[in-house]
């Protein structure tokens, strides 16, 4: 059987659909199958385990933030944190989703090896842009000087990961956006 590509795009947009409701241990191929109207076997000629299409989901969101963060580059580093903001309150509004980096945290301890690596390594590339962003804003006078970047990137990173789980349960997208954005407030000179 030859590889639809169409086919496997398909499956990682409905993956990333139940992730971000459900979680990674809230899904299977047979949910993915079943929307795609193609049976579960044929799946495994795209991802030969779910291990595989986790890693594949990973890769997909790496891609994404890359661009997204290379879109905004030329911002001021306040405005790219609202901007940064602003994506993860765009989850909040689809459906009360959380972010991907968050819903893989929520099942990291059932998490192959690998793929526990891979979201590793995609939160610490997050983490890693925000402190950057800190270290310019800092540098520019919009922050606070007194600022440690790599200590506030973790708290900006962790205060946006929760507030989307309290926003999900309060039925309140505004939740995250708000929590946020009072916490740039304290970091702003």
């Amino acid at each position: 059987m030859a590889v639809n590509s169409a086919t496997k795009l398909q499956a990682i947009e409905i993956a990333k659909g139940y992730l971000q409701l459900r979680g990674f241990n809230g899904f299977s191929f047979q949910d993915i199958a079943d929307e795609l109207g193609i049976r579960k076997a044929s799946l495994h000629y795209y991802f030969a385990s779910k291990e595989d299409l986790g890693l594949a989901l990973i890769e997909d969101y790496t891609h994404s933030f890359q661009e997204w963060a290379k879109k905004h580059e030329e911002l001021e580093p306040v405005e790219k944190i609202k901007k940064f903001i602003d994506m993860y309150y765009f989850f909040s509004q689809d459906d009360l989703k959380v972010c991907p980096g968050g819903v893989f945290c929520i099942d990291y301890n059932t998490l192959p090896t690998k793929l526990k690596k891979a979201v590793s390594d995609f939160q610490q590339n997050t983490q890693d842009w925000l402190e950057e962003t800190i270290r310019q804003g800092i540098k520019s006078k919009t922050l606070k000087p007194t600022l440690k970047p790599k200590e506030t990137a973790a708290l900006f990173y962790s205060t946006a990961q929760g507030s989307l789980q309290v926003a999900r349960m309060q039925n309140n997208p505004k939740v995250m956006k708000n929590t946020c954005l009072s916490l740039l407030s304290l970091l702003e000179k």
